[in-house]
């Protein structure tokens, strides 16, 4: 039997809120009305769903986004198509919004007014289905969007398809430091000791260092994961966001990356958002939070407040000062011929090109700077251990 979720006022006025078995919604209405309360609001109850794989993805919006326009296009009605999607969804949490997706649209309300009661959807997913009801489009429009989370998915996956290797090689090359200074130098420790030996000064150092991190690595986990969480915490304020967006502008060869992948995105948001007949201003409110950098995003707060006042698009997008004159060229001969939106669009496919260009000429660099590094440490570890031996035995080197 389904659970619901209830908010009632008692006979004294106080409101209480609890949960309760019932066939429908009317007869618990009934039933709640007979018990002396006045209900004001009765929802399904949704279990929390924990498991990581109920988790919902870009890929699971992509896939439901085709299947919707697929089924539109064969005919079916949008209520019968979701309804479909619903229930052959893999995901129970899906699932659940579908089924709450499709029971708003039953209510009569658009399949935007539905999607927006859940946060699943982006806003540019939203405005984008809510123009196309407008125009009478639905189902190009659906296909527009589908394409656009199958682009930026597919980028962003190169991004981190690219940082899979050095992240690896960090963290291997780590833990084997880790594992010598714990576990290898300490057995030598004793035997040094007891031979009662002046050791040469680098292996005096490696001793001390792996005795302090044998003895107190506690605290320096203590220290590192109390500073994550107080950087997290002061990352979600506001000015925690703005001081480490600022710091990646600033910080060199990330600053271009970073530069580069703001363009892009914002280019092809606003650029899908205007092909789908959203109205200009809302395009750039909505492609301003896409961007993902608060420095970024208020710079671009002049170009939205200059399209307002009918000053255009190029003109306002040189004075943000985010964007290079090459591109303010492109979308100044955009702006005259009408054609903005493919405009951006071409912007933006020519940016993540060069993105993924410049991510694999630093992953190229990158790559042997840490092998370099990993085996400066580790030859100096051993080094410094024959050395200490060396002495030991009254070896010549």
């Amino acid at each position: 039997m389904p659970v619901f979720i209830y908010e009632v006022v008692d006979r004294r006025g106080k409101k209480l809120k609890a949960k309760q078995e019932s066939p429908n919604i009317q007869t618990l209405k009934e039933r709640l009305r007979k018990e002396g309360f006045i209900p004001l609001s009765i929802a399904p109850h949704q279990a929390k769903q924990f498991n990581l794989f109920q988790h919902i993805k870009t890929k699971d919006l992509l896939v439901f986004t085709q299947e919707l326009a697929s089924l539109l296009e064969a005919g079916l009605s949008l209520d019968r198509a979701i309804l479909v999607l619903a229930n052959h969804s893999e995901k129970v949490a899906f699932r659940d919004i579908l089924n709450n997706v499709y029971r708003d649209i039953q209510r009569g309300n658009s399949l935007s007014q539905a999607l927006a009661r859940h946060k699943v959807f982006p806003k540019l997913y939203i405005n984008m289905v809510r123009a196309g009801e407008a125009g009478g489009i639905l189902e190009p429009v659906l296909r527009r969007v589908a394409s656009f989370l199958e682009t930026t998915a597919a980028f962003k996956e190169e991004i981190l398809s690219a940082l899979i290797y050095p992240v690896l090689l960090t963290l291997v090359g780590a833990l084997s430091i880790v594992v010598i200074m714990l576990y290898v130098i300490p057995k030598f420790v004793i035997i040094f000791e007891d031979m009662g030996q002046v050791l040469p000064s680098s292996t005096l150092i490696l001793l001390n260092v792996s005795s302090a991190v044998s003895s107190y690595w506690w605290i320096a986990a203590g220290i590192i994961v109390g500073g994550i969480f107080l950087l997290k915490k002061y990352a979600r304020t506001e000015d925690g966001r703005l001081f480490f967006d600022r710091l990646l502008l600033k910080t060199p060869l990330i600053s271009r990356l970073q530069a580069k992948i703001f363009i892009s995105s914002f280019s092809r948001t606003l650029g899908t958002l205007l092909k789908s007949g959203v109205p200009i201003l809302t395009a750039i409110r909505i492609a301003r939070e896409v961007v993902g950098n608060a420095v970024i995003s208020e710079k671009l707060r002049t170009l939205e407040e200059g399209v307002k006042k009918g000053k255009g698009v190029t003109r306002p997008l040189r004075d943000s000062k985010v964007f290079p004159e090459v591109v303010l060229q492109m979308v100044a001969v955009g702006e005259e011929a009408g054609r903005l939106e493919d405009t951006f669009l071409n912007i933006a496919e020519r940016f993540e090109g060069e993105s993924r260009s410049l991510i694999k000429r630093l992953i190229s660099f990158i790559e042997p700077a840490l092998i370099l590094f990993m085996g400066l440490v580790i030859g100096f570890i051993v080094i410094s251990m024959l050395l200490g031996i060396f002495s030991i035995n009254e070896l010549p080197l």
